[in-house]
């Protein structure tokens, strides 16, 4: 099953938002595609038809090899994940298991099978909560030289018990000490324990300890890696026929969105006192499309070069919940309605990227505007108010 590239991928998570959308880039790109997905969060109706889905949890490591061993795969671009941070809070061992103990085994099985090439999806929230003003813009290095002294972690729940920061954290270390059992490759040292200190969230810390283990992976298998750090996801594909089917989103854009149908008496807004022009927090997005063609470029750029690196994805452009709000009333053609309300724990007054260096490394530059994101994202909601409907999906 291969293209006249000899390009075999497999994109797991390829049935959700922003794994379809890869899976149809890629294929408009010449690639050929099969998609791993338990369709847990994701959509069967969301795989292109173009492309093979294989049914399977990452859990079932038989199956996930015999995969592996049908398909002869060129690389992996790994979506799947669980995303929501607030969750994340609640059931970090959820998260733990998930977005770590899988990952490790999907890591194990590309060794086995000899798949020296992934990129994997990261996000923004490892950078945590930057220290200053003059950390804006964040650049990729920001995890290197940021060294706290104690962990950043919120308050959360661990076996019923409250917890956070430091007593949060030793909780977490031993959990992945039991993890990875007696593997001293996987053992984190005093570096990689710094680097997991800065994020506030689960989510983020899972997140960043898939970076660190794929760095222990180069140097010990060597296998090779690009790590995309997501800054706000948003919009649709321009077609009308993907996009994001979530009941309960978290972004504003969809929360806005949501409104406009109806599925929202009113939007709330955490926080109108911030240091920014207007007051709301400040924050990069990024269509979903632009996003998808970095992939497409961290990809040639991996298999051309064969070198491990790290890429913000980001517009680099700051954007307040203001912005936001009067760019979908602009795509919709309706007020929504909403109040304000007070700031979230955790939440900064600015948060958006530099990405020159995935400008200058992988010639790739975001191509969507604001009002783009709005449109492309109003399209789909409003042709698919109830989100993909297909039966067992």
């Amino acid at each position: 099953m291969e293209d006249k590239n000899g390009k075999n991928i497999l994109v797991t998570g390829g049935a959700g938002y922003i794994g379809s959308i890869a899976t149809k880039t890629l294929l408009d790109s010449g690639y050929s595609v099969v998609v791993l997905d338990s369709l847990e969060k994701g959509h069967r109706e969301a795989v292109d038809g173009r492309a093979t889905l294989e049914i399977v949890n990452l859990t079932d490591k038989d199956n996930v090899d015999k995969i592996f061993k049908k398909y002869r795969f060129d690389a992996v671009i790994d979506f799947a994940a669980y995303i929501a941070v607030g969750e994340s809070m609640e059931e970090p061992k959820k998260y733990l298991d998930n977005n770590v103990g899988n990952f490790i085994q999907l890591l194990d099985i590309m060794v086995d099978n000899n798949i020296k090439y992934l990129i994997k999806s990261s996000t923004a929230a490892v950078y945590g909560t930057p220290k200053s003003e003059d950390d804006l813009p964040l650049k990729e290095d920001y995890t290197e030289k940021y060294r706290p002294t104690d962990s950043a972690l919120l308050a959360g729940n661990w076996g019923g018990e409250k917890v956070e920061g430091n007593q949060f954290f030793s909780k977490i270390l031993d959990y992945y000490g039991a993890m990875i059992g007696n593997r001293s490759k996987l053992i984190l040292n005093d570096p990689d324990i710094t680097k997991i200190k800065i994020q506030p969230s689960i989510y983020g810390l899972t997140k960043m300890l898939d970076e660190i283990i794929m760095k222990k992976y180069d140097e010990s298998s060597g296998l090779k890696y690009i790590t995309l750090r997501y800054f706000n996801v948003a919009g649709a594909d321009p077609s009308g026929k993907l996009g994001q089917d979530n009941d309960n989103p978290t972004h504003i854009f969809a929360n806005a969105i949501f409104q406009a149908l109806g599925k929202r008496d009113k939007l709330t807004i955490f926080g109108n006192d911030y240091t920014t022009t207007d007051g709301t927090g400040v924050r990069d997005y990024i269509h979903v499309s632009d996003l998808a063609a970095g992939h497409i470029k961290a990809l040639k750029y991996l298999m051309k070069n064969n070198t491990s690196d790290t890429f913000n994805l980001g517009t680099g452009i700051g954007y307040s919940v203001l912005d936001v709000i009067k760019a979908v009333e602009k795509a919709n053609g309706k007020k929504i309605v909403y109040e304000f309300g007070s700031r979230r724990s955790g939440d900064v007054a600015e948060l958006y990227s530099d990405p020159n260096k995935a400008k200058k490394t992988l010639s790739w530059k975001a191509q969507y505007s604001l009002d783009d994101m709005a449109a492309t994202a109003w399209k789909w909601h409003s042709s698919h108010p109830n989100g993909y409907e297909e039966a067992g999906g």
